[in-house]
C-alpha cells in the first residue's frame, strides 16, 4: 500500500491529459434532431453496471453527431449518470467508439496517468459510490457536476498493478459478455422457433384463454408486511432491469404475511408479467415465485405452458401499446385483453413447447451462471482495490468461478 496514490478523480485525470466533461445541453441536442437510425446517444437509461445498454438507446443522423464533434466517445471513457442515480457509469468499450455522450451524462476520459479499465471499477465501489451519494447536489433528484465529480477521492496502485486487477475482474466481466450473447442467440432461435410453429395456428383474444391477474402494493404502514421481507415483490423497474427479461430477484422484497393477507398475491416461476402502467408494455418471466405491484398484470402458465406464454405475451406487447389509453400515462387495463389476440392451438402446444423451452432453458442457465461470476466479482473488488488482496489470490478465486 506503500506505493499507492492518494489524489482525486480529476487530479488523476488531468496529470495523464484527461478531462471531465458535461454532455451536450438541451439547448444543443433538440428532440427533433433524434432519429431512427445513426449515431448512437448515451443517456442515463441506457447506463448498466459498467456497460452501455443498447435496447432502447437513442441515435441522431452523423451530421449532428459532428456538429457535437467534442462529445464523441472514444475507447476507454467512462460515462456517469450526471443526475438520479448518479453512481452508475459505464466503460465505453471499442464497439461504443464515436458515439455521444448524451444531455444528463458526464464523460471522464481518464488519460495516460491509469489504466481505465482499472478505474472503471474503482469507481464502482462502496467508497466511491457513497461519497459520490454523499456530495451530489440534491434539488429535485440528486445531480453530479463536474467539480464535484473532480474531487472524488482515490487511491489507486502502481500501473502494472492496475492492469493486473484489471485483468482478473475483466477475465470475469468477458464471460459474462459471452454468456450475454449465449443466451439472446438463444431466446433469438427460440423466438423464432415460436414463430414458425404457431403461424398457422389460429388466433384468439386473449381474455378467452387466459386471466390476467393485477397485482396489489402492501400498505407501507404495516412493518410486519415489509420488515425482514425474503420473498419477491416486482415492480415495473424490475421487469425493464432483467436480463434476457429472466426475474430472479427484486429491488424490494415482502413477507410471506403480507402475501397472505393483501393484493400482492404470488404466481409460481414460470408465469409472466406485464407492466401495464408508467413504462407499458415490458415483459418478464419468472424464474422464482413473486408478487408484484398494480402497475403490472401477471398471467400464471395453467392453460398455456411457460414457454408459450411468455412469446404470447411478447408478441401482443406491441398490440397493447397500440390500443394503451389513459390521460397522463399510457395505460392498459383489463379490458384491453379483450381486444388482444394470441396464436394458440391446444392439441399442439405440448409438441411446441417441447421445442422451445430448451432454449429458454439456456437463456435461464446463462442468467444464472453470470449471477455467480457477478457475485464472485463483486466481492473480489473491494479487496483488490484496497490491497488487502492479492492478484494472484484473486485469479485462484476468478478461476474457481469458471472464468
Amino acid at each position: 500500500m506503500s506505493e499507492w496514490n492518494t489524489t482525486t478523480l480529476g487530479g488523476l485525470c488531468s496529470s495523464g491529459g484527461g478531462s471531465i466533461q458535461t454532455g451536450p445541453f438541451g439547448s444543443q441536442l433538440h428532440a427533433e434532431e433524434y432519429s431512427a437510425a445513426g449515431v448512437p446517444v448515451v443517456m442515463p437509461q441506457d447506463i448498466g453496471e459498467n456497460t452501455i445498454r443498447t435496447a432502447q438507446i437513442a441515435r441522431v443522423p452523423e451530421s449532428v453527431a459532428e456538429r457535437l464533434g467534442r462529445h464523441r466517445l472514444a475507447t476507454g471513457d467512462i460515462v456517469f449518470s450526471r443526475r438520479g442515480d448518479v453512481t452508475r457509469r459505464a466503460l465505453v468499450r471499442e464497439n461504443n467508439v464515436d458515439w455521444l455522450c448524451g444531455t444528463g451524462c458526464l464523460r471522464v476520459r481518464p488519460g495516460s496517468a491509469v489504466d481505465s479499465q482499472f478505474l472503471s471499477y474503482l469507481l464502482g465501489t462502496t467508497d466511491a459510490r457513497d461519497w459520490l451519494l454523499g456530495n451530489a447536489v440534491v434539488t429535485n433528484m440528486l445531480n453530479l457536476n463536474t467539480t464535484i465529480l473532480g474531487r472524488l477521492p482515490l487511491a489507486v496502485p502502481p500501473l502494472s498493478e492496475q492492469r493486473a486487477i484489471a485483468e482478473v475482474l475483466g477475465a470475469l466481466d468477458d464471460k459474462i459478455a459471452v454468456n450475454t450473447a449465449i443466451a439472446e442467440r438463444a431466446e433469438d432461435l427460440a423466438a423464432l422457433t415460436y414463430d414458425s410453429i404457431v403461424a398457422s395456428w389460429p388466433r384468439v383474444a386473449i381474455s378467452s384463454v387466459l386471466d390476467p391477474i393485477l397485482g396489489g402494493t402492501p400498505t407501507r404502514a404495516r412493518e410486519e408486511y415489509w420488515a425482514s421481507g425474503d420473498q419477491l415483490w416486482i415492480s415495473a423497474r424490475d421487469i425493464t432491469s432483467a436480463p434476457s427479461r429472466v426475474v430472479y430477484d427484486t429491488a424490494e422484497k415482502i413477507t410471506t404475511t403480507a402475501i397472505a393477507g393483501t393484493k400482492a398475491k404470488a404466481l409460481p416461476a414460470g408465469s409472466v408479467i406485464l407492466t401495464a402502467r408508467g413504462t407499458v408494455g415490458e415483459v418478464g418471466r419468472l424464474a422464482r415465485s413473486a408478487s408484484f405491484n398494480q402497475s403490472c398484470y401477471g398471467f400464471r402458465p395453467d392453460t398455456i405452458p411457460p414457454g408459450l406464454l411468455y412469446f404470447a405475451i411478447l408478441r401482443a406487447t406491441g398490440r397493447a401499446k397500440a390500443v394503451a389509453h389513459g390521460s397522463v400515462f399510457d395505460t392498459i387495463t383489463k379490458t384491453t385483453f379483450d381486444h388482444l389476440d394470441l396464436a394458440w392451438d391446444a392439441n399442439r402446444a405440448a409438441a411446441a413447447e417441447g421445442a422451445i423451452a430448451p432454449l429458454l432453458d439456456v437463456v435461464s442457465a446463462t442468467i444464472v451462471e453470470n449471477r455467480n461470476l457477478a457475485a464472485t466479482r463483486d466481492a473480489l473488488l473491494p479487496q483488490l482495490m484496497s490491497g488487502k488482496l492479492r492478484v494472484h489470490d484473486a485469479e485462484e478465486a476468478a478461476s474457481r468461478a469458471g472464468a
